[in-house]
């Protein structure tokens, strides 16, 4: 994946379009461009009536531009040439033919030197800090995720808590950024038992207690159960860690349900070993009808090695990519590639975690395909609101 110049947190928005242009014009495009943008001033300052009746410094903007694609030399030169065409090649007074004097256009061309310098050392900083914040953020957040901590209190009642099922499912939704309309719920296990605690902690103490998988299936058939009535055009999203993918119990469960909109999604943060099994266990999954997902995509290298390996037909962003969008070049970057990605194999991108509109737009603009989170529907009993209102607003806004 490429990675695609985005602009650092504090910069003008106007000039990260143009440095993010910039970058990727082709060299003798750039050249042509600059080319004329001086032909353009010498003719402005000449019609003008020469550099005593005209402002010069007109010649300041394609020497700072030639920084973009050209860096220092680009600047120095194109300094240089507007020296010559802002000096010798242009009259103090067109009317009268009056030459300038050598020392007036030997301190512009020095300050035009001066300036191209300045704009190139700045452009270079500024380039080097957004790495130097990148490579640190890149450092903290693509650390393989740690497991959650096992609550020991729980595993002895994890038995009980399996063979009574005292769990239930809710249901969070996911909306078409393009049209707003619902495309998919996902599955979501909340824990019925005292004391209360996250389900990722009781997944944790029934992985402890030896019974993970088990209780996996259990929590799958339950969502399967009360999805039962869910619009058969909407996909039904659930979770699985690779453990439970070969699990023959999962198996015989999908094959009940084959037919449905279903979609597996690998929750699975731990780096996987064996990725050619994972691979085969996947494709079972797959001609089943079932979909692939490869959850809290960015959260580790576990998730993006599972991206490669598994060609998932979905990809879910993380929160701790999704969310504060414009705060973190790591998160933009990273947002470029994978949303690059997606479209050009074909995955669908869910950004999951949205609590903010600014996020919501955000992501809408780089072409996200749905969302999920707060701001557009909490996890809840079916059925979800066929369309959201918030994104069906913005959108006819966007329009307006």
């Amino acid at each position: 994946m490429t990675v695609t110049p985005i602009r650092p947190a504090a910069s003008a928005p106007w000039l990260d379009a143009v440095v993010q242009r910039g970058t990727r014009i082709r060299p003798w495009v750039g050249a042509l461009a600059i080319a004329a943008l001086l032909v353009g001033c010498w003719s402005v300052v000449y019609v003008s009536g020469g550099t005593q009746a005209a402002m010069p410094h007109l010649f300041y903007v394609p020497i700072i531009l030639a920084t973009l694609p050209f860096g220092l030399p680009g600047s120095l030169a194109t300094a240089v040439a507007a020296g010559v065409m802002c000096g010798p090649l242009m009259p103090l007074d067109v009317a009268t033919g009056e030459r300038q004097e050598l020392t007036s256009w030997l301190i512009r061309g020095g300050m035009f030197l001066v300036v191209g310098a300045v704009a190139s050392l700045s452009l270079r900083l500024r380039e080097r800090a957004y790495e130097q914040q990148l490579s640190s953020e890149l450092r903290e957040t693509m650390s393989a995720s740690p497991a959650p901590a096992t609550d020991e209190s729980l595993v002895p009642l994890v038995a009980d808590m399996i063979a009574t099922r005292r769990f239930h499912t809710v249901f969070q939704p996911m909306y078409s950024l393009l049209t707003g309309r619902l495309v998919a719920v996902e599955a979501l296990t909340r824990f019925d038992v005292e004391p209360y605690r996250s389900p990722d902690r009781w997944f944790a103490a029934a992985d402890a207690a030896g019974r993970g998988v088990e209780l996996e299936v259990a929590a799958l058939a339950m969502a399967l159960e009360t999805a039962a009535d869910l619009d058969p055009t909407i996909e039904l999203s659930i979770n699985a860690s690779p453990c439970a993918l070969d699990d023959t119990r999962l198996i015989e469960l999908l094959t009940v349900h084959q037919g449905r909109q279903l979609v597996v999604e690998i929750t699975e943060h731990a780096v996987v070993e064996d990725y050619h099994l994972l691979e085969k266990m996947v494709a079972n999954l797959r001609t089943l009808g079932v979909k692939i997902a490869v959850d809290d995509a960015g959260a580790g290298f576990a998730s993006l090695r599972h991206i490669v390996h598994l060609e998932p037909d979905i990809i879910k962003l993380d929160i701790s990519l999704t969310q504060d969008l414009a705060a973190s070049p790591l998160r933009r970057a990273l947002a470029g590639s994978l949303i690059d990605f997606a479209h050009s194999t074909g995955a669908q991108l869910v950004v999951e975690g949205i609590e903010e509109v600014a996020d919501l737009n955000a992501w809408t603009a780089l072409g996200a395909h749905a969302a999920q989170g707060f701001l557009v529907g909490r996890p809840g009993p079916l059925p979800a609101p066929s369309v959201s209102p918030l994104i069906t607003t913005l959108q006819h806004s966007r329009r307006g």
